[in-house]
């Protein structure tokens, strides 16, 4: 069995992040922490578990992350224990090849896709905290509890995976291939979403048209048609997309002269520093990276809501005058996990799967590359080179 792997070792990491200052072909290196190498193909952990075949896999963020060691020594994440491998892939399609004998869900031959990829209560064979218990794994308080299964082999990117059975759901006939790999992506949107749906006449902005932040388009206007979209996104090139998912304007030149105009809000400035007054009820950051949590801040409206999609995994400066001052809220958003719609409890991939057999998503244009399995450093390279030229970029493990 090949899988993809990413090993936790410091001074490899290092060595990245040294020389990949000097050359973006450091990533790639043979001192990379990321290897594909063959494991043992052993049995079944236990008889709840059984064995994919992944079929599709997409390239998120958080492997780009992993794979360019962007990993910062002062994040909240330095104090928690790490494991010396981390299978990589989550966005996942794949059949069920083997069941164990208390596998009660599945049958072989089964399409499944990767519902919980972090490593949450269920997945350590442990007693379920609070928020697992709610259905919140990806909010897990024992993310640093030791692991109580001690055989667990692989994930999206690579031929084969063991997982418990509680680890996936199954995908209906109607949904494709290249539909179900879009599942996880879409299910970190509309979980975002739901956060914060707009109100009716809200004017919302959405920072970023990658992957996640196209589907939060398409899910704003989902579930309230009534409110307003606009875009910062600076490839012109995805403008076509976003606005057939539903955008409504775009920002164009200096941001804070953008937002000033399309909210009709008041604009000060002294030196470089600027602020406004007035600005977006709802802002959706995607990019998360640079100035743009000290600039989002200040394009929000007195109690706007900033619900915070995007990330870096380093430690970063920020103004937090408009917090206090303007009465804002922040809503963090890692991955998914249960909601609340028209009244009942649901799993975000679940309500995604509903959607898609309702035929009320737009899924062709979001796969916008495609690479065989044994190909990734092709498929991480044109991530890292070009990556205002992709949306969904997929790897085709069969």
């Amino acid at each position: 069995m090949k899988t993809l792997i990413f090993e936790g070792n410091i001074l490899k990491i290092g060595l990245v992040q040294i020389f990949s200052k000097i050359s973006k072909k450091a990533y790639h290196a043979k001192f990379s922490p990321i290897k594909y190498l063959k494991v043992k193909d052993d049995k079944l952990p236990n008889e709840n578990y059984v064995k994919v075949k992944n079929i599709l896999s997409g390239i998120c963020g958080s492997d780009m992350t992993f794979y360019t060691c962007k990993q910062g020594p002062c994040t909240a994440f330095l104090p928690m224990p790490c494991s010396d491998i981390t299978y990589l892939g989550h966005e996942t399609v794949g059949e069920i090849v083997e069941v164990g004998k208390n596998v009660k869900k599945f049958k072989i031959g089964d399409r499944v896709t990767m519902n919980k990829y972090m490593a949450c209560c269920d997945l350590k064979g442990i007693k379920p905290c609070q928020m697992c218990k709610k259905g919140n794994y990806a909010d897990c308080e024992n993310y640093g509890q030791e692991s109580q299964i001690k055989q667990i082999v692989g994930a999206g990117f690579g031929d084969y995976y063991y997982a418990p059975e509680s680890q996936l759901l199954k995908i209906p006939s109607k949904i494709s291939n290249e539909q179900a790999v879009l599942i996880e992506p879409f299910a970190v949107s509309l979980h975002s979403v739901l956060k914060c749906v707009p109100k009716n006449r809200n004017k919302v902005l959405v920072v970023g048209a990658g992957m996640i932040g196209l589907g939060i388009i398409q899910f704003i206007k989902l579930l309230n048609p009534n409110c307003k979209v606009f875009v910062l996104e600076k490839n012109k090139a995805k403008h076509k997309f976003a606005k057939k998912l539903g955008a409504d304007e775009f920002l164009e030149g200096d941001n804070y002269k953008a937002v000033a105009k399309a909210t009709n809000a008041k604009l000060y400035q002294k030196g470089k520093n600027t602020m406004i007054m007035g600005g977006f009820d709802v802002i959706f950051d995607t990019v998360g990276k640079g100035t743009l949590f000290n600039d989002t801040l200040r394009w929000l409206k007195a109690q706007g809501t900033l619900v915070k999609v995007g990330y870096q995994m380093t430690k970063t400066k920020f103004d937090e005058t408009p917090i206090w001052w303007q009465g804002l809220h922040i809503i963090g958003v890692d991955s998914h996990g249960a909601e609340i719609f028209d009244g009942k409890k649901i799993n975000t991939f679940e309500l995604v799967i509903k959607f898609m057999k309702e035929n009320k998503l737009i899924t062709d244009g979001f796969i916008t590359n495609k690479f065989k399995l044994n190909d990734y450093k092709k498929a991480f390279k044109l991530l890292i080179e070009n990556p205002k030229d992709t949306i969904k970029v997929v790897l085709d493990c069969q």
